[in-house]
């Protein structure tokens, strides 16, 4: 009888993992807002955020175009009264704005860019935390991948500029 419900257990549990599986590969944790650029698409920078309320968000590559790598990538950490700061060279930013390299980047949980417009338009005063991905480059930039992992799940998302 106990070996029964025991395997029932183990059953249920199973049930359980590979439905939180199909549950995030159909709704991807990591959200992208406002897209900006240069006039030549040389400089772009995206609002990125993690929508999900648990686990942090690890970018682990990003690439532009056709899976080319970027020379130039940051994510820029600002709130909503100051904004992002678009730039085609990253030195600039280094007085103005908080910028670390993504790979030892990791997006919090309930950091979504859109939900930070809503804050934005509230009347809050206290101004809310934002998160954009900064990429330079010699060439137009016209298609950005983003390659991040979220509870050891590899996930990938196509951003058109």
């Amino acid at each position: 009888m106990t070996r029964i419900w025991f395997r029932y257990l183990v059953y249920a549990l199973i049930f359980l993992l590979v439905s939180f599986i199909a549950f995030l590969k159909l709704n991807p944790p990591l959200e992208h807002g406002s897209i900006g650029s240069t006039e030549d698409k040389q400089s772009v920078i995206v609002a990125l955020g993690n929508k999900s309320m648990l686990g942090s968000i690890h970018i682990t590559d990003v690439s532009i175009n056709d899976d080319e790598v970027p020379s130039h990538v940051n994510v820029q950490i600002s709130d909503t009264e100051k904004g992002f700061t678009l730039t085609d060279t990253h030195a600039l930013l280094g007085e103005t704005q908080h910028t670390q390299a993504f790979t030892s980047f990791s997006l919090g949980p309930d950091t979504s860019p859109l939900a930070a417009k809503t804050v934005a338009a509230a009347t809050d005063p206290a101004p809310a935390t934002i998160y954009g991905l900064s990429i330079a480059e010699d060439t137009t930039i016209s298609r950005i991948k983003v390659t991040y992992r979220y509870f050891g799940l590899i996930f990938s998302k196509t951003i058109h500029v």
